[in-house]
């Protein structure tokens, strides 16, 4: 069972969109990839929520670069 997970790690203002090569506005869908976990890929709205609970663990979102190279890493529970 998925649960909602967290707010988004910043605000859409906090995002130096000036070297991206689109500009996304609070709320356009976005295609984030995951690294390992039952998911390959997540659509989410901009910006991404930080951690998402998903069942056997929690997606942590890496953010770092451009939104083209963002990420999300499965973190197994224990």
């Amino acid at each position: 069972m998925t649960s909602l997970g967290s707010a988004p790690r910043h605000s859409p203002g906090w995002y130096d969109q000036a070297a991206w090569v689109y500009d996304l506005r609070e709320g356009d869908r976005m295609f984030i990839r995951c690294d390992s976990g039952p998911c390959s890929s997540r659509l989410e709205l901009f910006p991404p929520r930080l951690e998402i609970s998903e069942g056997g663990g929690t997606y942590v979102l890496t953010d770092d670069g451009p939104p083209w190279e963002w990420h999300y890493t499965f973190l197994a529970a224990r």
